[in-house]
């Protein structure tokens, strides 16, 4: 009789072995959920830092040539289309550069959205008519959403009249934007 319960006491029974990997399991998805949010902010946060650098390219190739880069295709400005990396249709024009003249001088490369450059109307778009532009990255927003007209990279200001889709908390949040003076009903 000792012999069996010693012989019972060495394992585990099938209902403690279920209930561990359901904690298991339970924990492994609680911590997935939190990894992707972190990752879809981290690549917010990149698109973020990428316009801030073409901003800061397109302001620079300005004071040394007196007027914004053209775009890859297509004619710019207000009626015009907007040229990106990525596949195009409508307004969105692929072109590689998109941005003609600044690599290597002014940015050494220019940027590709980190996750939406293959989807068609998604990602970076820049539009120039020499004397304005306008650069988004269009529709690619995963987490980090544009909640305020008054956010640095509202695509619209509150007074456009003709910015299509420029309610903030719209279509438009997930959509970055940077322009220069003039640009900002394109």
């Amino acid at each position: 009789m000792k012999h069996l319960k010693y012989r019972n006491s060495l394992g585990f029974t099938l209902v403690e072995l279920m209930v561990v990997i359901s904690i298991i399991g339970i924990m492994s998805s609680i911590l997935y959920v939190n990894y992707s949010d972190a990752r879809e902010q981290a690549r917010d946060k990149v698109r973020m830092t990428d316009l801030k650098s073409l901003q800061l390219a397109i302001e620079t190739y300005k004071a040394q040539n007196g007027q914004y880069p053209a775009q890859g295709c297509g004619t710019g400005g207000p009626s015009g289309d907007f040229a990106g990396p990525g596949p195009g249709t409508g307004v969105f024009k692929s072109c590689d550069p998109y941005i003609v003249g600044l690599t290597p001088d002014f940015i050494s490369v220019l940027p590709k959205d980190p996750r939406s450059e293959s989807n068609i109307g998604q990602g970076f778009y820049y539009s120039s008519n020499g004397t304005s532009y306008k650069l988004m990255v269009y529709d690619s927003v995963e987490r980090l959403f544009i909640t305020s007209y008054s956010d640095e990279f509202a695509r619209c200001p509150k007074t456009s009249t003709s910015c299509s889709g420029s309610n903030p908390t719209g279509a438009n949040s997930k959509t970055y934007a940077v322009y220069s003076n003039g640009a900002a009903d394109w």
